[in-house]
């Protein structure tokens, strides 16, 4: 469901040492509520970015418009959107051209106080041109929400990330938007958070985003202030979070422990299932369950099968497949190019045969 659909913490305030304090120009006045708002979003996650914001619209935004890729003119299901649901006003960019060229209404341009003017971005996935950023917004008015600790997790995908390298801290970053390339502005304030060992991306994903709203609400109100002390990333512990294909969603069983398998498949299942390829070159691809077995209270079969042996007991009527260390239990199958997914127990009555020595 794209964005046009919708269309408590105390904040870690980012301090700086005397010397990297940036000052806004004293020529004109410090930026102050109400504002003038072109967000960009594209998701989920902007979405409910956007949600916060607009909840406190009353004395915090003028005006707003809404900027969605060309293909957010209809939900990832297909679900036609309602952007009247919040009376704003929405433009999709052109396809060819996306961002190219293109230039803010002239309405939301032509009035005075340039300092009211902000650029919001919250997980838009394309990179703002320097040419309309320059012409248009101060350095500091043009903001990005990322739902990670920045420099951790920079790129297209923290979140999944976050979840494959089991992180146990994650968050979120008000940073501005940096020019020419992703996520290597100036920090206006940062918020951390504990992630659940068995956290998935959709949960943590609604989680950051409405931690990210008000983050970036409480950065507005108080956005004079959080511009005086913006400070530079780290240039330590700077980590890169690509995009994710499918083809990281292949299991090597040799490869993987089974809490990796777990986490992949909490991270990114529910974009790319996960696939292998089983016995006779047969490709699949597996919902596994998202916890490891066996569980820490039981002990694992001795001796341990070899990486990517399945195992189905008749008693539990469990299918799990072995992995580097431990073992995932597989609650669904999909053959490559079937038409539908089928109980992992159905699949095994009716491939068990494939399998036997």
């Amino acid at each position: 469901m794209g964005l046009n659909r919708l269309l408590a913490k105390r904040p870690r305030v980012c301090s700086a040492p005397p010397l990297a304090v940036r000052w806004l120009s004293t020529t004109r006045p410090p930026p102050a509520p109400p504002y003038r708002v072109l967000f960009f979003g594209a998701d989920h996650f902007s979405c409910d970015v956007f949600q916060q914001l607009h909840a406190a619209r009353n004395d915090l935004v003028e005006d707003c418009i809404v900027v969605t890729p060309p293909d957010q003119r209809v939900g990832r299901r297909g679900k036609e959107l309602h952007r009247q649901q919040l009376g704003v006003q929405t433009i999709a960019l052109p396809e060819k051209s996306l961002l190219s060229g293109w230039e803010p209404p002239d309405a939301f341009l032509s009035r005075d106080s340039p300092q009211k003017n902000l650029l919001l971005t919250a997980s838009f996935g394309h990179l703002i041109p320097t040419s309309l950023l320059a012409a248009h917004f101060e350095p500091l008015n043009a903001l990005n929400v990322h739902p990670s600790l920045l420099p951790r997790w920079r790129g297209a995908a923290p979140i999944q990330w976050s979840i494959l390298n089991g992180d146990e801290e994650g968050g979120v970053t008000v940073q501005e938007l940096s020019r020419g390339r992703f996520d290597r502005g100036r920090i206006l304030a940062q918020e951390p958070t504990r992630l659940a060992p068995d956290a998935d991306f959709p949960t943590l994903e609604r989680s950051l985003a409405q931690q990210g709203g008000h983050l970036l609400v409480s950065t507005l109100r108080h956005l004079a202030e959080r511009q005086r002390l913006a400070v530079p990333q780290s240039e330590e512990g700077v980590t890169h979070a690509r995009k994710l294909t499918r083809e990281d969603a292949r299991v090597e069983w040799e490869d993987k422990t089974a809490e990796e398998v777990c986490r992949l498949q909490r991270a990114i299942g529910h974009q790319h299932p996960l696939w292998t390829t089983l016995a006779d070159d047969l490709v699949v691809q597996l919902d596994v369950d998202p916890v490891p077995w066996p569980p820490p209270s039981e002990s694992a079969p001795a001796p341990a099968p070899a990486p990517g042996s399945l195992t189905f007991d008749p008693a539990s009527r469990r299918l799990s497949i072995a992995c580097r260390s431990g073992a995932v239990i597989v609650k669904r199958v999909k053959r490559q190019g079937g038409k539908g997914w089928i109980e992992a127990k159905e699949w095994w009555a009716g491939n068990k045969g494939r399998f036997s020595k």
